[in-house]
């Protein structure tokens, strides 16, 4: 369950998947690397390269929040395909319900 609603703004940063960076790591690559203002409250969304783990991070009231879903082997989440090539994309909350709660199975073995 979520703990941030859809009144924030969200941003998917598809060029950082490094899931070993902490919260104020993240959020200084995308300030500094991306020109973005991290302290208004948005919501940035990380993503693993085998798409398996989601790490979302904001900064608000002076406190640092990270949220965090890996999937358990055989599972990823859905690869996320946009129309322009960009850095960091603005994505809707139904958008990110939908990737958060649809678990796309890797590979199916039937005995």
């Amino acid at each position: 369950m979520l703990t941030i609603s859809g009144l924030k703004k969200f941003y998917f940063v598809p060029d950082v998947n490094d899931m070993r960076c902490g919260a104020h790591r993240l959020l200084q690559i995308v300030k500094h690397k991306h020109h973005l203002t991290t302290h208004d409250g948005s919501v940035f969304i990380f993503m693993s390269k085998n798409r398996r783990t989601v790490k979302m991070v904001n900064f608000e009231e002076n406190a640092y929040y990270v949220h965090l879903k890996t999937f358990t082997n055989g599972y990823t989440f859905m690869r996320l395909s946009f129309v322009d090539e960009k850095p960091v994309y603005s994505i809707d909350w139904k958008d990110l319900v939908a990737v958060l709660e649809s678990p796309m199975i890797k590979q199916l073995t039937i005995k």
